[in-house]
């Protein structure tokens, strides 16, 4: 049997996942990994504890329903879609579906290792009607994804003794 007995474990893989892809960011294996375990989150919190916590629904105004739950994290998440997406991707294999990831190797600026170091991500392609930012870089998705899941528990949550990973994330620096 698996050591995951909770969201709270579920939510420390996550944080393994997200530091796996961080230290490779052109493996389509470790992105997978993320996007999989970041998106079936909710299915573990619903069936943890969210299902039975009418006070912490009635917070987020949400009933019964995990399909509440499921569009309630839609709204506070613009990307969470992308990232089910990919998830529900690994499952149903399509050819034309994989053109959105993309592997770009680019040359990183000056500062940040020596002048011309070539190095390889994986992008999202967010379509030709993007101006800013056509191409985002998974790591940024999956960091959004990861700070979501870490406010949510913070916020709705019985567990507050919350893992960190080894990657520090944006506001933590």
């Amino acid at each position: 049997m698996l050591t995951l007995n909770n969201s709270r474990d579920f939510y420390e893989k996550l944080l393994a996942e997200f530091d796996d892809f961080m230290v490779q960011q052109d493996s389509a294996r470790h992105a997978m990994n993320c996007a999989i375990t970041a998106h079936h989150m909710h299915d573990w919190v619903w069936s943890d504890y969210l299902k039975n916590d009418g006070d912490a629904r009635a917070r987020m105004g949400i009933g019964k329903d995990k399909i509440e739950f499921a569009q309630w994290i839609e709204r506070h998440s613009v990307w969470y879609g992308l990232v089910r997406a990919i998830s529900n991707g690994s499952k149903h294999f399509n050819k034309s579906d994989n053109d959105g990831v993309l592997l770009v190797n680019d040359h990183i600026g000056h500062g940040y290792v020596e002048p011309g170091y070539l190095a390889s991500y994986l992008a999202l392609d967010q379509g030709e009607g993007v101006i800013d930012a056509r191409y985002m870089p998974l790591s940024m998705l999956f960091e959004v994804v990861v700070r979501f899941w870490r406010d949510f528990f913070n916020a709705y949550s019985p567990y507050k003794d919350l893992p960190k990973g080894k990657t520090l994330l944006a506001d933590e620096q």
